[in-house]
C-alpha cells in the first residue's frame, strides 16, 4: 500500500525555469512513521519523484493545514521530472504556492 506524503513547504533552486514548480528543488513534507503518528521530513526533488513514479508514494499539497491537491509527476522541456499538482479550483492548491523554507 502506497504511503500518504502531505506537502506542507518547498524549496526552490536559484536558477531560472519557465515552469515554478520545476525549480523546486526539494519538498517538505509529513507522512506517518511506523507507529502511525505523523513526522516532518524533507526530501530532494529527484528522490520524492522516484517515490511517487514507483507507486510507493502517492502526494498530495497541503497548505494551511488542509488536504489540498494530488501530485503527478511531470518532465520539464530541459528533462527534469518534477511534483506537480493536478488542477482544482483552489489556487492555493499548487505547490509553487506554497511557503519557502532552507
Amino acid at each position: 500500500m502506497a504511503k500518504k506524503f502531505l506537502i506542507f513547504g518547498i524549496t526552490k533552486d536559484s536558477g531560472y525555469s519557465d515552469d515554478p514548480d520545476a525549480a523546486i528543488n526539494k519538498y517538505h513534507y509529513w507522512r506517518t512513521d511506523f507507529s502511525g503518528g505523523w513526522v516532518k521530513r524533507w526530501d530532494w526533488r529527484q528522490n520524492l519523484v522516484d517515490k511517487v513514479k514507483s507507486g510507493g508514494v502517492i502526494a498530495y499539497s497541503y497548505p494551511n493545514g488542509r488536504h489540498g491537491a494530488l501530485c503527478t509527476v511531470k518532465v520539464s522541456p530541459n528533462w527534469v521530472e518534477y511534483l506537480k499538482t493536478i488542477p482544482n479550483s483552489n489556487p492555493e492548491d499548487n505547490l509553487s504556492n506554497l511557503p519557502e523554507y532552507d
